[in-house]
Order: C-alpha cells, then structure tokens, then sequence
C-alpha cells in the first residue's frame, strides 16, 4: 500500500509538470514565433551618389585636353592636318620668320610673297615703299633666334592657324637719304619679340605655312 501510495504521488507530480509545460508551450500562436525568430541581417549602407568605384576609374580614358587650350588647339589642328607635329612646324616658322625679316628690311619683298597672305604682302609693300620714298634703307640682322613657341592655335573652316611667339636679338639700322643713321646702333643688339600667325590650308596638303598676322 505503501509502493502504491508514492507511484500515485509521482503520477500525480509528472502530471502538473507536463500541465504547466503544456501551459508554456502549447499556447504560443504564429505571432510568438515570428517574433522570436532570429532578427534579419542588416543591410549595407549604399555608396554615396556620385562616387564612382576605384575600379570604374581605372578602367576610363583619361580625359581630353580642353579644346580653346593650346593643346587642344594643337590636337584640332592635327585632326585637318594629320601630318602636323608641333616641332617640325616649329623649325619651319623659325626659317619663314628669318626670310621674311631680312626681306622686308632689304625691300625684297618678292622673295618671300609665297610665304606671305596677300593682305601682310600688301601692307609690307607699302611700309617698302614709303620707306624708299623718303630715301630711307634699312639693316637688320639676327643674330639668333632664343625662342620660338606656339602659343595659340585653332581651326576655321579648314584652315589651320598657330600663333607664335618668336623672342631674338636683332640689330635694326635705318638711315637717311645721306646715310646717316636715324634708327638703331651700329653694334648693338636687342631683345625683340614678335608673335606672328601662320595658317595652312588643309584642302591642300601642298600649300605652305604662310604668315597672315604679325605683331611686335
């Protein structure tokens, strides 16, 4: 009777147990699980808005130069005239400025019409002729070229133009109809700077550079 008495007293006390776990467990509904389900992952913070990736950036062409810079000018030139190269031209501005200089002083304009615009040949030749009107000559002699840089180029209806700045020392002798020097000093050098304009037309690769502008 004994034995009997705590088996019922254990039965008794398994069944309040698994009453209260039933109590636990049984009533949760949908919204205790959804609530107690493990929280999403965060999400990423987006990047900021116009912040390309460093990898975007590597892969992009660098940029051109602006179009109204000198080397955009260049570039633009090179596009009517394939065959311009900057330093080429360079040399051959050097050799036009010395021709045309010397010719203008000696009055031989003729020598050099070709590498001149009919506009600059016209106002050269009436400088000449008022010159040998008054009876004036004129000397001048370079004794060398110092610099020489483009500083200024651009395209016009398929006309290419550069701008150059020429920095030389120069002796310029003028004198009257005796002969006496009234401009300049015999010996003496100067520092003169001259940027002249050349344009070549791009219809036709055989034209030559030729002067169309120059100031002092």
């Amino acid at each position: 009777m004994q034995v009997d008495l705590v088996t019922l007293i254990s039965a008794v006390v398994a069944a309040l147990l698994l009453g209260r776990l039933w109590a636990i467990l049984g009533t949760r509904d949908d919204n205790d699980r959804q609530n107690n389900a493990a929280p999403p992952p965060p999400l990423r913070a987006p990047e900021p808005a116009g912040e390309p990736r460093t990898e975007t950036i590597s892969r992009l062409q660098p940029p051109g130069p602006p179009p109204h810079s000198l080397a955009g000018g260049l570039a633009l030139v090179k596009t009517i005239i394939p065959a311009f190269e900057e330093k080429p031209f360079l040399r051959e501005a050097r050799d036009i400025f010395t021709s045309v200089v010397g010719a203008y002083a000696s009055g031989r304009l003729a020598l050099v019409s070709d590498l001149l615009s009919p506009a600059l040949m016209e106002s050269f030749q009436k400088a000449v002729n008022a010159r040998a009107a008054a009876g004036q000559t004129a000397r001048t002699q370079i004794s060398r070229i110092r610099e020489a840089e483009a500083v200024a180029a651009r395209i016009d209806d398929k006309i290419a133009y550069v701008t150059v700045r020429f920095l030389s020392e120069q002796q310029n002798i003028l004198r009257d109809a005796q002969g006496k020097i009234i401009g300049g000093t015999e010996g003496e050098f100067e520092e003169v700077t001259d940027t002249w304009t050349f344009a070549k037309d791009s219809q036709n690769p055989e034209t030559k550079w030729i002067v169309v502008e120059t100031r002092s």
